[in-house]
């Protein structure tokens, strides 16, 4: 089997994480790790799971989407 990407989402739309969820749990070669409705909650949960891949709302509760990607990067 090959290594799945692991996938990340913050998103203040819990729809849209839904949705994306769900059909990245169909498509092969993905795993969805967490998802997060805020800033913060993405922070903490990125450096927990360290994804491969973030999808990531620029337009975040909390934390917007760029502060998310300067703290991780970090």
């Amino acid at each position: 089997m090959e290594h799945a990407t692991t996938v990340f989402i913050a998103d203040s739309s819990e729809d849209f994480c839904a949705g994306l969820t769900a059909a990245l749990q169909r498509a092969d070669g993905f795993h969805v790790v967490g998802t997060a409705g805020d800033g913060e909650t993405a922070i903490r949960m990125i450096e927990e799971k360290k994804p491969d891949l973030l999808v990531l709302d620029l337009m975040l509760p909390k934390r917007d989407g760029i502060s998310v990607l300067k703290a991780v990067s970090a």
